[in-house]
């Protein structure tokens, strides 16, 4: 299926061709860590395990702690 991805550390917006189920499958695709991103799905906030479908925008964005 085809997706379009923005991810915030690139600062660009892509389209990728992607035979996962999952934003896990996703972010295991794309060498990134669950627990360093928030995804957004279509303009809301999803968790890992949120299913994927053809033609989904997705947000990928850094999370910033310190202090």
């Amino acid at each position: 299926m085809r997706i379009k991805i923005f991810y915030e550390r690139e600062g660009k917006e892509k389209e990728i061709e992607f035979n996962g189920k999952t934003v896990r499958d996703l972010l295991n695709y794309l060498g990134l860590d669950w627990s360093r991103h928030v995804v957004i799905k279509n303009g809301e906030i999803v968790t890992e395990d949120e299913e994927i479908e053809e033609g989904d925008y997705i947000k990928i964005l850094d999370v910033v702690s310190g202090g």
